[in-house]
C-alpha cells in the first residue's frame, strides 16, 4: 500500500501546490489534468480508500474474534472445579448408590437354594471401590463439614473392622478397604447381609454419611464458587454489614 499512498500523495500535492512545468493549466499541471480527465485519478483514489477500509475491517474482525476467545476462556475457567467439591459430591453419591444396592432383594435371591455369591462379592467390591474414592477425594478438599463426616465414616469402619475381616474385607492403615474375593465368596451369607443390608447396619450408616457428604459439598459450593472465590450471594450479604 506504500506505493499506492505515494501515488495519491503526488496527485494531491500537484493539485494543491501547482507546478512549474511548462504546459500547466492554472495550478494543475497537464499530467494531473490528464489523469483526472481520463479517470485514472478517480480509480487510484478509490483503490486507496478501498484498501484502507479492508484493512480496518480485518483489524476490527480480528479484535472481535480475540474478544470472543477471551470470553470463552473466561467462561471455561469458571467451570473448572478448583475446590474439588464437585468431584467430592459425585464420589459421595456413588458410594451412597453402592451401599443402597445391598437393600435390593434381587441381590439376595436364591437359585436352587443358594445365593449368588459372585453377585454379592461384586456388590461388596463396588462398595469398597466407591468408599476408597471418597477417602482419596476427601483429602483434596478444604471443607470442615466434609472432614467431620469423614471422621465419622472412618470411625464407623474401624468399629466394624473385625467383623469385616471375617468376610474377607480388611481395613488398611490408610483407612481404605481391600477385598479378598475368594474369602468373601466362602463367607457366611447371613453375616455378609447383617453387615450391609438393613437399618442401622454398617452399610446403612455409610450410605447415610455419604448422603450427608453430598449435601455438605453443596453448602460449601454455595459459599465458595468452583474457582474457590466467595460467591456473589455471600459477598452481597457481607457487604450489607460493612
Amino acid at each position: 500500500m506504500n506505493g499506492l499512498n505515494s501515488n495519491v500523495t503526488t496527485l494531491f500535492n500537484s493539485l494543491g501546490g501547482g507546478s512549474s512545468n511548462s504546459g500547466s493549466a492554472g495550478s494543475i499541471d497537464l499530467a494531473s489534468y490528464a489523469a483526472i480527465k481520463n479517470g485514472s485519478y478517480a480509480k487510484l483514489a478509490k483503490a486507496y480508500y478501498s484498501e484502507g477500509t479492508q484493512k480496518s475491517g480485518t483489524s476490527a474482525a480480528s479484535s472481535a474474534n480475540s474478544s470472543k476467545g477471551s470470553e470463552k476462556t473466561s467462561s471455561a475457567n469458571k467451570d473448572v472445579d478448583t475446590t474439588g467439591l464437585t468431584q467430592m459430591r459425585k464420589d459421595a453419591d456413588s458410594l451412597k448408590t453402592a451401599a443402597e444396592a445391598f437393600d435390593k432383594a434381587d441381590l439376595w435371591k436364591k437359585t436352587d437354594g443358594k445365593e449368588d455369591m459372585s453377585a454379592i462379592a461384586g456388590a461388596v467390591k463396588d462398595f469398597a471401590n466407591s468408599y476408597n474414592k471418597v477417602i482419596d477425594q476427601a483429602s483434596k478438599v478444604n471443607s470442615k463439614e466434609v472432614s467431620q463426616d469423614m471422621k465419622f465414616m472412618t470411625g464407623m469402619t474401624d468399629t466394624f473392622s473385625k467383623i469385616l475381616n471375617k468376610i474377607g474385607v480388611s481395613v488398611g492403615d490408610d483407612g481404605k478397604l481391600s477385598v479378598d474375593e475368594e474369602a468373601l465368596k466362602k463367607a457366611d451369607v447371613a453375616t455378609v447381609k447383617s453387615i450391609f443390608s438393613g437399618n442401622m447396619t454398617y452399610g446403612d450408616q455409610i450410605a447415610e454419611k455419604a448422603s450427608n457428604i453430598s449435601k455438605d459439598t453443596q453448602i460449601s459450593t454455595s459459599i465458595y464458587g468452583n474457582d474457590a472465590s466467595v460467591t456473589s450471594a455471600v459477598s452481597s450479604l457481607y457487604n450489607q454489614f460493612v
